[in-house]
């Protein structure tokens, strides 16, 4: 974190800013946490937290791309323990550093508003390892004193914000944001329904020296439309490996691992839309012999490891960074034949158990509220967010978060190259 901090103080030609904050939320149900709570189907909260961010302004090319954005490094503190739950304190305290970015959207004198995206990590007090007793740990979960949401100290840390500042005088701002805060793992280690926080924050920013006052700003480079929409076309390829746990009482852990192929249209110089095929690797699908019918694959073979999607991938750019949200459909997925309705027990003994084989096309009912839950194939629709920067040489390095809706189904590190 400290040599972040330098390296945007080198970098920086422009101001540094200090924001403080004050947070409280909600948790969105998810049949774990608000078990845990007592409240099953309800939302878990209030959940309260306090921020402190640091931001530059580098005189970057990319960052005038964008408005003039700024980037900094947080840290934040979240009670993420409900009123609600009493004096049981199964969800504890997170801290929380992360890397975001501050991208204007709109600045006058007495107005901003923007979006504030960043990652980072969570490291948490409460885990289902420390509030279940070792009698309890590897046997059916108990709602009334186990914390059944989390399965590590380490998680990963999405703070993502719209905000509406309020500048004052002497560089004193008043602001206002609303947004989405996620805390889980990737199924590194399970239990991990992890944490889905919507809240609001309140915050005071203090910004010492301010040069660039909203209305006095330095003029912006001004680019021709020719430039602006390139139209450049580009093609990538990307590998990425990691490994993931099924479920928490089978303690065993699988290797994950996609290729990526797709092509780009960069539309705009902070905008590219592509497209591509996705090949998944995915060792839980394999024959195995365990006790737990939800990870239990009579018959499975290799080829069931194997699954190819092809998906539309809008990214945004900024300088060597591109990040964005995939959307993909499968249409080669053997697992999905395995897949039964999870609230039909009986029928997915029947199917898992004893090797009887569904027979659906690409496109078919599931259950979208429980996808991705520990051992059941995901359905049709896959999302993915995935970050990459750039290398000399045409390289790049790549992390990839794979999930089904609201559920991680792994996270991925990898490289890759560019034409």
């Amino acid at each position: 974190m400290l040599i972040v901090l330098a390296a945007f103080l080198q970098a920086s030609a422009a101001n540094i800013d200090y924001r403080f904050s004050m947070r409280a939320g909600m948790i969105m149900p998810d049949g774990k946490v608000d078990a845990t709570a007592g409240h099953k189907g309800e939302w878990v909260g209030p959940s309260a937290g306090a921020n402190f961010a640091v931001s530059f302004a580098p005189n970057w090319q990319s960052m005038r791309e964008w408005n003039r954005a700024r980037v900094g490094v947080a840290l934040s503190y979240w009670k993420i323990d409900c009123t609600k739950s009493g004096s049981k304190d199964l969800m504890g305290h997170a801290i929380a550093p992360y890397a975001f970015a501050d991208i204007p959207f709109y600045k006058s004198p007495h107005f901003e508003l923007g979006i504030r995206p960043g990652v980072g990590i969570a490291l948490l007090t409460k885990t289902y390892y420390n509030t279940a007793t070792p009698e309890q740990q590897y046997n059916v979960l108990q709602a009334d004193n186990i914390n059944q949401s989390v399965g590590s100290v380490f998680n990963y840390y999405f703070p993502e914000e719209l905000y509406f500042n309020f500048p004052i005088r002497n560089g004193w701002t008043l602001g206002l944001a609303a947004g989405w805060y996620h805390m889980s793992n990737g199924s590194i280690r399970q239990p991990n329904s992890g944490y889905n926080i919507f809240g609001g924050e309140l915050s005071v920013r203090y910004r010492p020296t301010d040069s660039s006052e909203p209305g006095q700003e330095r003029p912006t480079k001004e680019y021709s439309l020719e430039k602006l929409r390139a139209k450049k076309c580009e093609i990538e390829f990307a590998w990425s490996g990691a490994a993931r746990q099924v479920y928490y009482r089978d303690r065993q852990t699988f290797f994950c691992s996609e290729i990526q192929v797709a092509a780009y249209w960069r539309a705009h110089r902070i905008f590219r839309l592509g497209g591509g095929v996705d090949v998944f690797y995915d060792g839980a699908y394999y024959d195995r012999q365990t006790a737990f019918g939800k990870t239990y694959l009579t018959g499975a073979t290799q080829a069931d490891c194997w699954r190819i999607g092809v998906s539309v991938q809008p990214e945004f750019v900024m300088g060597h960074f591109t990040a964005g949200f995939h959307f993909g459909v499968y249409l080669y997925d053997p697992v999905k034949n395995r897949e039964v309705s999870i609230k039909d027990e009986a029928a997915h003994d029947d199917l898992w158990k004893n090797g009887n084989l569904a027979n659906k096309g690409i496109f078919y009912p599931y259950d979208l509220l429980n996808a991705g839950s520990a051992g059941y194939p995901d359905g049709w629709l896959y999302t993915q967010i995935a970050v990459r920067y750039r290398l000399p040489h045409h390289l790049f390095v790549h992390a990839v978060m794979k999930a089904h809706l609201t559920k991680v189904e792994f996270v991925a590190a990898g490289l890759g190259f560019y034409l």
